[in-house]
């Protein structure tokens, strides 16, 4: 599905995920595939629809999403500064190059930790304002306090109109339970510099149900994808990072 993932891939990477596949869960590599086809195919349909002009992906990281969709969409990538530095500069070279085709990308950075998202509100505003947008952010939640969130989902609101789209991905607080989960506690620690501190957040499904201005219209996990798309495969769930899927409309 995705031809340019690769482009990423070095020695270093590789090694660390397969260090990652050894010390937490065989299935990380199948899970991050099921997300991306399931996300892929929503844009897809939705794009063909007419629905949406601008894409906005929170926590971009190094997702390849624009150069494997239409290219009439706008791009908007937001990470933090680094991330969007160096990726900014490596998607540049590889379209002059033709390495990858052309689309129409905007870098974004931005700090989603921070007490006040006023100036990226201002930021991003004019490169969506009267068009129909979707917002993605995916990996990022776990990583973010629960204040964070809320003003995360305040923005996506203010920016956003009626029938735009939100799509987020997050752990639900039953998974806490399951060793995996522990498993993935320690390796993230074990990983971090010295002296960060590291707090994760798991999301109830009544944060999806009660958000304020939005209706849910989809919801998926690593295990009903696993059906969907690859029925052959046989899963054991108890070493599932189970990922949950939510989609959004602006109400």
């Amino acid at each position: 599905m995705d031809p340019f993932a690769k482009l990423w891939a070095t020695q270093a990477t590789n090694e660390h995920a397969e260090r990652y596949s050894r010390a937490v869960s065989s299935y990380e590599a199948l899970a991050h595939r099921l997300r991306n086809r399931f996300f892929y195919d929503t844009f897809k349909n939705l794009i063909k629809e007419n629905k949406i002009e601008v894409m906005m992906n929170f926590g971009c990281g190094f997702s390849m999403y624009p150069f494997t969709l239409d290219p009439a969409v706008l791009f908007v990538e937001i990470d933090t500064e680094d991330v969007i530095h160096f990726k900014q500069q490596k998607t540049n070279s590889w379209q002059d190059k033709g390495v990858l085709p052309k689309r129409n990308v905007k870098f974004v950075s931005a700090d989603f930790n921070s007490q006040s998202l006023d100036e990226l509100y201002k930021r991003l505003l004019p490169l969506c304002e009267g068009k129909k947008t979707f917002i993605l952010i995916e990996g990022v939640l776990f990583f973010l306090g629960r204040d964070d969130t809320t003003r995360l989902f305040h923005l996506f609101s203010r920016l956003q109109k009626k029938n735009d789209f939100v799509g987020s991905v997050s752990f639900q607080p039953s998974l806490e339970k399951q060793r995996v989960f522990s498993r993935l506690i320690d390796f993230v620690e074990v990983n971090l510099e010295k002296n960060q501190q590291f707090n994760y957040q798991t999301v109830a499904d009544e944060f999806y149900t009660s958000a304020e201005g939005y209706r849910l219209t989809e919801h998926q996990d690593t295990i009903s994808l696993a059906a969907r798309y690859s029925p052959d495969i046989t899963l054991a769930e108890e070493e599932i990072l189970n990922e949950h899927m939510y989609l959004l409309q602006k109400c």
